[in-house]
């Protein structure tokens, strides 16, 4: 890929002047109603520098946001990692880092429980970075960003141009709750990338969303044992700013759940492109719609999907389906099932995919439970083997059913 060919290591570049905190024993701040004391835990040549170098107070009702700033500058600049003690900071300005210069060096937050209360009212996103260089290696950690619900997104990652990249990031044990956009937002050139241990939910918008844009690239995206819940939107959505149709691909989720979302669960503008959708558990999505509705489902998708293990369940959502959309390619359902309770098991419509798409596309199903339907004068063919379930060619078997054309 060309894109790869400029991703050299350069140099990394100062993006501020702060100066460095002191050489000392390793101190983390111990923080009382009235005083601020040290303890001295281990004994080292040089300090590790915390989110109290640069001025927090940790007080939840100090603005902080500044300390912040100051922090992701210099971390970047130095390949550093800044902790962050469980203390509750009130972030009542934006967090913004901006860099024109190289970061290649590890650096980033290291949250120890932390928590970053937005105090924002005026749609401003709470904690936004944005390269227009060469940034790498990223670390987010250990926090909760409590939004207002008046602010924007709560974390905004973002290289706007196809000639900037944004990659190697690591989000691990980081929860977002009540932005008043979405939760969290990759937009253009950020690529190869994890996201790990997280939680996204009650978002105004999408819990998480993965978008190429300014004719960047996102994509190579992995999520292990992340959570989706109680979004206006959908819990997670990949695709494209530029245009209808395409956008991010290859995002892998594997474990987790996704449930209550008034949209879809997940939503895929142009498919997984050889990625999968693994052992995620979907509850109660399409919360907008009402049970038995044939535009409802928790997983939506465009092109082709692969899905193994995933398990479906309805009780009063609108996600009639586990998947639907329009297929042009190969989709692969195994080991999955739908199943239905309450007011979605009294319609009798729930169904484990709705199968809809051009003569290009084939939907495989195998040792599935759910049952399917295909839309009237769809060109998508669909197989299923080892599978049980209501079809419109009759009830699923062991042995295999095709459908008729």
């Amino acid at each position: 890929m060309q894109r790869r060919s400029l991703l050299t290591a350069g140099p990394v570049l100062a993006v501020s002047a702060l100066a460095a905190p002191a050489a000392a024993a390793l101190t983390l701040p111990i923080r009382s109603n009235t005083t601020t004391t040290t303890t001295t835990t281990t004994s080292t040549a040089k300090s590790q520098p915390t989110i109290f170098d640069f001025g927090a107070k940790g007080d939840g009702v100090t603005d902080d946001s500044a300390a912040f700033n100051a922090a992701l500058a210099a971390a970047a600049a130095r390949g550093q990692v800044i902790f962050v003690p469980s203390y509750t900071y009130a972030i009542a300005n934006p967090i913004v880092f901006y860099t024109s210069a190289n970061a290649v060096q590890p650096w980033g937050l290291a949250g120890m429980g932390a928590t970053l209360l937005s105090k924002i009212t005026n749609g401003a996103d709470v904690l936004s970075l944005t390269s227009n260089a060469t940034v790498r290696y990223l670390t987010l950690s250990g926090m909760k960003i409590q939004c207002s619900g008046s602010d924007g997104n709560g974390l905004h990652i973002s290289a706007l141009s196809s000639s900037v990249f944004f990659y190697n990031i690591v989000i691990d044990a980081i929860s977002i709750e009540n932005a008043g956009k979405h939760g969290l937002l990759f937009e253009g050139n950020v690529f190869e990338s994890s996201i790990t241990n997280s939680y996204f939910q009650d978002s105004k918008q999408n819990g998480a969303t993965f978008a190429c844009s300014h004719g960047g690239v996102c994509s190579a995206i992995n999520i292990v044992n992340c959570y989706f819940n109680q979004n206006g939107g959908s819990g997670l959505v990949c695709t494209n700013f530029d245009s209808q149709y395409g956008g991010t691909t290859d995002v892998r989720v594997y474990g987790g759940y996704c449930r209550d979302n008034q949209q879809f669960g997940f939503y895929y503008n142009n498919g997984t492109n050889g990625a999968a959708i693994e052992q995620v558990g979907f509850e109660n999505n399409s919360r907008q719609l009402s049970p038995g509705d044939p535009n409802g489902a928790h997983v939506y998708a465009l092109s082709s999907m692969k899905m193994r293990d995933c398990n479906g369940y309805n009780m009063y959502g609108g996600a009639t389906y586990l998947l639907r959309g329009w297929f042009t390619g190969l989709t692969i359902l195994d080991g999955c099932n739908q199943q239905a309770d309450g007011a979605m098991a009294a319609t009798g419509l729930s169904r484990l995919v709705q199968v809809s798409g051009s003569n290009t596309g084939n939907v495989l199903m195998t040792a599935c439970t759910g049952g399917v339907d295909s839309v009237a004068g769809t060109a998508c063919t669909w197989q299923a083997v080892n599978c049980s379930g209501p079809s419109p060619s009759g009830a699923l078997n062991v042995r295999g059913t095709v459908a008729s054309l």
